[in-house]
């Protein structure tokens, strides 16, 4: 099972807008928004895989969510933004303001709905990779490696789904300060 393709619901125009139904928001900015992040998610998430604590940590979270693939729009129809706000706390931990703050700069929507957006997504996103790295049969130790793999894959804008990710992530360095 192809991750790019997978993340590729995100990126819907679906997607984009149950999330701004949801938060009363521009479907366009939702879009901005979920394309200029996914690649902080996703980095940051490798970053923690790159420790042995933080793979089975995120791990055990990817498993928990995985069942919850299998249509994300009805997800996002009812996401939590309590668990997103979790969930992007344990992403990001400290950095969670500057990553937040970063993509506000980046795409013009308010730091406060980028927040909301990305509470939104968090939960299936999770459940997207859990499902991939169930399909894989990728092992916490194999995390890092399977999320480097789908970044790359985003960054050569591997696939029609993933609408131009490719071109957006010459941000993700000074967003992620690397």
């Amino acid at each position: 099972m192809d991750l790019n393709n997978l993340l590729g619901a995100l990126i819907s125009n679906d997607a984009a807008s149950t999330i701004a139904k949801n938060l009363n928001l521009n479907s366009n900015q939702v879009s901005s928004v979920i394309t200029a992040a996914l690649p902080s998610l996703l980095g940051a998430m490798q970053h923690n895989a790159s420790s042995q604590a933080g793979a089975a940590s995120l791990a055990d979270a990817l498993g928990y969510h995985a069942g919850n693939a299998d249509n994300i729009v009805n997800n996002l129809k009812a996401a939590d933004l309590v668990d997103g706000k979790k969930i992007l706390s344990h992403i990001f931990g400290g950095n969670l303001s500057s990553v937040l703050s970063g993509i506000s700069k980046s795409t013009g929507v308010n730091i406060s709905s980028v927040g909301s957006i990305l509470a939104s997504i968090a939960p299936s996103l999770l459940a997207l990779l859990g499902k991939g790295q169930q399909s894989s049969g990728t092992n916490a130790a194999g995390l890092e490696s399977m999320l480097g793999m789908v970044l790359g894959g985003l960054s050569s804008g591997g696939n029609s789904n993933t609408g131009g990710l490719g071109s957006i992530l010459g941000g993700l360095g000074s967003i992620l300060g690397k």
